[in-house]
Formats: C-alpha cells, structure tokens, sequence
C-alpha cells in the first residue's frame, strides 16, 4: 500500500481548502498496478503522457491538481509528484507559481537537417536561421575522414541558431567549400541581416544522423531561452549529396545539433518534399 493511502478505500485522506477544480475529465483512465516491477510514479506518467499525447487535453487548460490526481488513482502525493515532475521534463506540461499546473502546447515538428538543406527550403517555411559565427580552416584527420577530403582542404564552419517563432536549436556545420560553393556567402549574408543569396546546390542524397538525450549547458541554455540542465536532444548529421560537376555521392555537410527537447520533435522528410507538398517542384 502507498503511504498515506486508507486501507478500506485505498485513497489518501485529505483536509483544508480544495484548489480550484480542473475542467479535464480523468474518467476512463487505468490506474497504476500495483506489486510488479515498474514504479508507480512511472506508470502515472506514462499514463498521462499517453492521454496528454493523443491530443484531447487543449493547451492552455488548467491541468488536475495533485489532489484530484491522488484521489482519481487511489495513489499518494509521493506517487503524483514525481509523475508531474516527468510530464513537465517532458514538456508536455507547464506550472505557474501559485496558480497551478497546465498542458503545454503540442511539441513543434522539425526537420532533421544540416545549414545546407534549411537554407534551400526555410524559404517555403516559418523558420529562420541566424548565424553566430563563420569560421574557414584547414581540417583536420577526423574532419578529413567524415567529409571525405584531403587533410588541409579548406573548410568552413558556420555556428547558427534555426528559430520557429523561438530559438529551437543550434546548428553547428562544417562543409568544404568547394562542394558547395555559395553556402559561405549565403552565411555571411545571413551575419549581416541580408537575403542570402542561393547557388546551385549539390543533389542532396541520404543522411546518416543520430541523436542522444542530454542536457542544455550554460551557454546553451542562454542562446535557447531555457534554464542550465534543461533537457535536451544532441545530434550529429552526415549530410550526402552529388555536387554539381561530379556523378559520385559525397559529404557534403557535418552538423552537430544541439536541440530544445521540451518544445521540438524532430522528424525526417526526403530532400525537396516541402516543395513538392506546396506544388513548386523539389530538388
């Protein structure tokens, strides 16, 4: 038995002034099983985040109290708390102090993909992107491994921020320039707040990325909007494509992807299907 919990009703006693009632109906809900293996605390979670997920909540409603949440599911505050606590990580819920807890807006859906690709296709979406920081160096060994070029060929890095109406994450690219030749002006366009200016790009292929949980570090956290240790989503990109005067696939991009996990969910589409899906044709 939960502590706190009676033992003929199986719910936790409560006294003093009830809280203001939640408009969210948690009828039909399964409770949490008692006496195997995963925590109770987790399963509350999971079971709120499966309800939260399938999108019946509306954002911005006020979310049950912990209260209703203890007497709905027979459980104790010790149960309830820690449940919260993963549905607010997972950014599926929002607290404001001394009012309560709410449901958070619908995570935004984002494109896996490097600077190359965004620049090709923000045209036709909600997002932008704002340079930080261009740098051209000679590589080296690791560097020439992953984008397949000589050991001290020049490339360049370009350290940037992809916004959809807030900072969702921060890119930072390396290329070798010659493969994608208007790739640093368009950067350096970008630096100075002007249209940058796009040229022919190589015939973007596959991508080899991978992602890991993490967590956002002061520096971060601050060009994010979010608090240090923040929850969030790192990510290494392998851009591929066939450059302009050559019929062979090669690296075209590396990227590491620092991202906002509480409000982005990111997703693949091929190369040219955000043209293809507003009828002006694809790359």
């Amino acid at each position: 038995m939960e502590p706190g919990n009676t033992a003929s009703g199986g719910r936790r006693k409560t006294s003093g002034r009830s809280k203001r009632p939640s408009v969210i109906g948690l009828e039909g809900l399964r409770r949490p099983e008692r006496g195997g293996q995963v925590p109770l605390y987790y399963q509350l979670g999971e079971i709120l985040k499966q309800k939260l997920d399938e999108g019946g909540w509306e954002s911005g409603t006020l979310f049950p109290s912990e209260r209703e949440l203890e007497e709905h599911f027979g459980v104790s505050r010790a149960v309830v708390r820690p449940a919260l606590g993963l549905l607010e990580r997972d950014g599926v819920i929002y607290r404001r102090r001394g009012s309560g807890t709410y449901v958070a807006e619908p995570k935004r859906l984002v494109p896996i993909r490097g600077l190359v690709r965004s620049l090709q296709e923000d045209r036709l979406s909600d997002s932008r992107i704002a340079v930080l920081r261009i740098r051209q160096q000679t590589n080296d060994q690791t560097m020439a491994d992953f984008l397949d070029v000589s050991r001290g060929e020049t490339v360049a890095q370009v350290t940037s921020i992809l916004h959809i109406d807030k900072p969702i994450c921060w890119l930072d690219c390396f290329f070798p320039v010659e493969r994608v030749p208007w790739l640093l002006g368009a950067a350096i366009s970008l630096q100075g707040g002007e249209q940058p200016a796009l040229g022919e790009s190589p015939r973007l292929t596959r991508i080899d990325v991978s992602f890991e949980a993490s967590s956002c570090g002061p520096w971060t956290a601050k060009i994010l909007g979010v608090r240090t240790g923040d929850p969030a989503l790192v990510g290494r990109l392998l851009q591929y494509g066939v450059p302009a005067d050559q019929t062979r696939e090669r690296p075209v991009e590396l990227a590491r992807i620092v991202a906002r996990s509480d409000i982005s969910q990111f997703h693949y589409e091929e190369a040219g299907s955000l043209d293809r899906r507003r009828g002006r044709g694809g790359a």
